[in-house]
């Protein structure tokens, strides 16, 4: 049985739905949050209900298929033609960001209470935050115990608007793991490792934070990920271990790559992105074979993890990604 993975197989910026009968909270609320995430506001449960029940019934939760692959390149599985293609015809949809990960509701409202909505939204993959004045807990608990919510925050505390912030981004992560679970299963344990490790995952989070990139998703060939920035320009980050660098060292050797090349793999030192179908390096490849490796990275978790970053050549890309900041200028009226 694989370990659950603890960084998802994808993610991307999300609608957070913020339901209050009380507008000077809504204000409140816009205004804090304005800067960190894309939101939509309802000062009425039924009329957000709809709302999200309609985009879940409309736009696919389970996101990309971003597997489809046996094992290794070469072996019948993906290619990096493939992963491009699952990925770009992801990327074109600007509906991915408009679904509606995470709810932030009020307790007492007039048309319906936040326990009946979470009850009547029960069914749907978004998660629930319930943002109240009310001092007593115990419904909290008992909603919580059933699985209604998944935290529970009083207004009146001094630091409750950066607790629903941190609430806000941890849950939309938790709502990509549970995406990802379907996925996960076909995941090599030694080729994907990295996926399982939480070394990883706060490495992938500090890429994210140092360069802006605002989505990601896996790549299968090479292992790793294809991040992009906020206005849709692609990063690729290979992610290998040992065991993968003197796998590519063992190919290029026996295709009768120049020595150095195998050796600078099979030290370590350098991560590869070839531009071929396989991933693999090949004869076909013109000038210095090192011109497609970049210098290690190291992350250090259960085992050590190489990688590098590389721009994507531009017959990589296979169309123009609608980008995050293309949604917000559109949708939400941002500069």
């Amino acid at each position: 049985t694989c370990m659950p993975v603890q960084l998802p197989l994808y993610r991307h910026p999300t609608m957070t739905v913020v339901i209050d009968d009380d507008r000077s909270s809504l204000a409140v609320l816009d205004f804090h949050l304005e800067q960190s995430l894309a939101k939509t506001t309802f000062n009425r449960a039924r009329a957000a209900l709809d709302w999200v029940s309609d985009i879940f019934s409309r736009v696919d939760p389970g996101g990309p298929q971003l597997l489809g692959f046996e094992d290794e390149c070469g072996e019948g599985g993906t290619t990096a033609e493939s992963d491009l293609e699952r990925i770009y015809h992801f990327v074109g949809d600007p509906q991915r960001f408009s679904l509606p990960t995470v709810v932030v509701i009020d307790y007492a409202m007039p048309d319906m209470d936040g326990l009946e909505f979470c009850e009547a939204a029960a069914d749907l993959p978004c998660k629930k935050i319930m943002f109240t004045a009310r001092a007593d807990a115990s419904f909290a608990v008992a909603a919580f115990n059933r699985g209604l919510i998944h935290r529970f925050i009083r207004k009146q505390e001094p630091d409750a608007l950066d607790q629903l912030e941190a609430a806000i981004d941890a849950l939309q992560n938790t709502y990509f793991l549970d995406q990802s679970r379907s996925q996960a299963g076909q995941l090599g344990a030694h080729e994907f490792g990295f996926l399982r490790d939480p070394a990883a995952a706060a490495m992938v989070q500090g890429l994210c934070d140092r360069y802006g990139f605002v989505e990601y998703y896996l790549f299968t060939n090479p292992h790793g990920f294809l991040f992009f920035d906020a206005e849709g320009a692609p990063t690729l980050v290979p992610m290998m271990n040992a065991r993968s660098l003197e796998w590519h060292a063992d190919i290029a050797a026996e295709e009768g790559a120049p020595a150095e090349l195998s050796a600078a793999l099979r030290e370590r030192r350098v991560v590869p992105f070839f531009h071929t179908g396989d991933g693999c390096w090949s004869s076909d490849l013109p000038g210095d074979p090192l011109k497609y490796c970049k210098p290690t990275q190291v992350t250090r978790g259960r085992e050590d993890y190489y990688w590098a970053m590389f721009d994507l050549p531009d017959h990589y890309r296979k169309r123009e990604p609608y980008s995050h900041a293309r949604f917000l200028r559109e949708h939400l009226h941002r500069p």
